[in-house]
């Protein structure tokens, strides 16, 4: 119990500095490409790109809803019908789980009026074809991974942590293997979060213990 309450406490913290920092160099970038970076963990955009926790996005616009063979989607997105179209993104990306009923999406969604709409005209761009020349992909373009050492489970934990925390206040936590899994329970059982598959479960709380275990051995400077 100890360690969750000082996880929700450093969490309150880091949030408050991560928020200041996208405030002040927004400025400088794409309000669209900024915006995107709380998309990039779960999702790719160039043309053959991998799916990760959530689908490629490469071409999505007017697409039919849960319309990808490689991709398995939640039960809550193959009952929707349509077409991915700028309304249907907007309100989608406005609440997920208002949108979808029963989505696994782990994103609580983007209230600006103004923020929806720059980041649909920067998809829209980015995912039509021949004006995609930008790799996007979170493994390229997010400094957050590169906290992260090269070992297997490396790309799953980012993908299954980044959407929804910063990952220099995940790596700080110092948690055996048994208190990262008791605090995934946690998360899921009382903040909401959307379960992981039992495996992705282990992959993360397994790679997370050992990089960033008690002894901390890659603990941030």
């Amino acid at each position: 119990m100890k360690t969750i309450n000082a996880l929700i406490g450093t969490a309150v913290l880091c949030a408050a500095v991560f928020t200041a920092t996208i405030s002040v160099s927004a400025q400088n970038n794409d309000p669209g490409a900024r915006l995107f970076r709380r998309c990039a963990a779960c999702h790719t955009l160039e043309e053959g790109g991998p799916n990760r926790i959530g689908p490629n996005l490469y071409g999505v616009f007017d697409r039919d809803i849960a319309s990808l063979d490689n991709f398995r989607y939640s039960d809550a997105l193959l009952a929707l019908e349509g077409r991915w179209t700028e309304e249907a993104i907007n309100q989608f990306i406005l609440s997920p789980r208002t949108y979808a009923k029963g989505t696994k999406m782990a994103f609580a969604g983007i209230r600006k009026t103004a923020d929806r709409e720059a980041l649909i005209a920067w998809l829209k761009d980015k995912t039509a074809g021949s004006s995609t020349t930008a790799d996007t992909s979170a493994g390229n373009t997010d400094p957050d991974l590169a906290l992260l050492p090269d070992d297997s489970g490396k790309q799953e934990t980012f993908d299954g942590c980044a959407s929804c925390h910063s990952i220099k206040l995940v790596v700080q936590q110092g948690m055996n293997k048994d208190e990262w899994l008791e605090t995934i329970e946690w998360m899921v059982d009382e903040q909401g979060m959307d379960p992981l598959e039992d495996d992705l479960n282990d992959v993360i709380a397994t790679y997370l213990a050992t990089h960033f275990g008690r002894d901390r051995p890659n603990f941030p400077q």
